[in-house]
């Protein structure tokens, strides 16, 4: 199920100005949204465990995106640093 709580006159405006975008100036604009998602993903796993280095929150935000396998595998390649 999609929730869209976005009202329709504020979607048409924005599905405008996204078609209105170049490819290049859309790809740049969702890097910049995934960079700013990263950070408040960050914040949070920072929050929520103080006491993590910056390994261990590298690792749950490689868990957050990726899943335990591969957040397993860098953890154990990371424990030798």
């Amino acid at each position: 199920m999609v929730v869209m709580d976005t009202p329709p006159h504020v979607r048409r405006r924005l599905i405008g100005i996204f078609a209105a975008m170049t490819g290049a100036e859309r790809v740049a604009h969702a890097v910049e949204m995934a960079e700013e998602v990263k950070v408040v993903a960050v914040a949070g796993i920072r929050a929520r465990h103080p006491e993590w280095s910056d390994t261990e929150v590298s690792v749950e935000w490689l868990r957050l995106l990726h899943g335990d396998e591969i957040a397993d595998r860098v953890a154990r390649c990371s424990s030798g640093f």
